[in-house]
């Protein structure tokens, strides 16, 4: 299965700027989902947008910030509609946390007020946004010498506002918590990257050689987990993606997320998303039209 579905003829390239924007105008994107942030500014028309279960009708001017990881989708509601679409890294706009935004799962759990709800609107007139996404398409349009920098610059500015008019909320991480992150730094990343195989805890503790008693302390503080439970929180938010993306049936991708039971995946699923994932998935077709299995 092809893990990135993304808006066609855009992504992020390989460069020193993980970042790109363009202008979207086709009828409908089908849900999909990426690693990285998302900024829609409905610069034409009106456009229905769908981010996870929410759905937004989008008008001229107003903004919508979507987080890493949010599946979405969009569908016109006008003759004529064009979207400013900009996507970019985290590390792009806030250097300061690239030791943690290295970890793609750990920083939603980290920054636990974007976990649940990964994405807001600017929908008051504000022509400070505005501005600054223009100026941002013309500076990555024209490619003139220090464009990068000054993109990051008007980036910074985006998040600026964001956090001063309290849209965003970033948590200052306690050293304690930082100096356990570095311990178990190479633990955590191999758990993210082989959570769809059988894992152990004496594996994961001997990749970071600690013991068992004092990795798991560990481990709890650099996370706020226990390690089956960061392990299940990494197969589930995969298996949600897959549900609603995919045509897979639910054994299949329970099987394919590492779970070894699809009656134990049907009750972790149950616990964490409040419906079972046959229903989950039912609910949430969305925008996509899709006829699922």
């Amino acid at each position: 299965m092809k893990k990135e579905m993304l808006l066609e003829g855009f992504y992020i390239p390989e460069t020193t700027l993980p970042f790109t924007i363009g202008l979207f105008t086709e009828r409908r994107c089908e849900s999909h989902w990426h690693h990285y942030w998302e900024i829609l500014y409905q610069v034409e028309g009106e456009t229905m947008i769908k981010v996870g279960s929410e759905e937004f009708h989008s008008r001229e001017g107003e903004v919508t910030i979507i987080g890493a990881e949010e599946i979405h989708a969009t569908a016109k509601l006008s003759r004529r509609h064009t979207i400013l679409v900009m996507q970019f890294e985290l590390s792009a706009v806030l250097p300061y946390i690239g030791t943690i935004s290295e970890y793609q799962y750990l920083t939603h759990i980290l920054f636990n007020s974007l976990e649940e709800k990964a994405h807001f609107r600017v929908t008051e007139e504000n022509n400070q946004m505005q501005e600054l996404l223009t100026k941002t398409f013309e500076e990555y349009e024209k490619k003139q010498i220090g464009y990068e920098i000054q993109i990051q610059a008007y980036l910074m500015q985006m998040f600026a506002f964001f956090i001063r008019n309290e849209y965003l909320k970033f948590p200052q991480i306690p050293e304690e918590r930082r100096q356990a992150l570095e311990k178990v730094k190479e633990s955590i990343l191999y758990v993210e990257k082989n959570f769809s195989k059988s894992i152990t805890l004496e594996e994961v503790a001997e990749v970071s050689s600690i013991s068992i008693y004092n990795f798991c302390r560990t481990f709890k503080k650099a996370t706020d987990r226990t390690f089956v439970e960061y392990l299940n929180y990494i197969r589930l938010r995969e298996a949600e993606k897959m549900l609603l993306t995919t045509n897979r049936s639910i054994s299949d991708i329970a099987y394919d997320i590492g779970f070894s039971s699809v009656s134990y995946f049907n009750k972790m699923f149950k616990k964490k998303y409040g419906y079972p994932p046959f229903l989950y998935k039912k609910q949430n077709a969305g925008l996509n039209g899709q006829k699922r299995k």
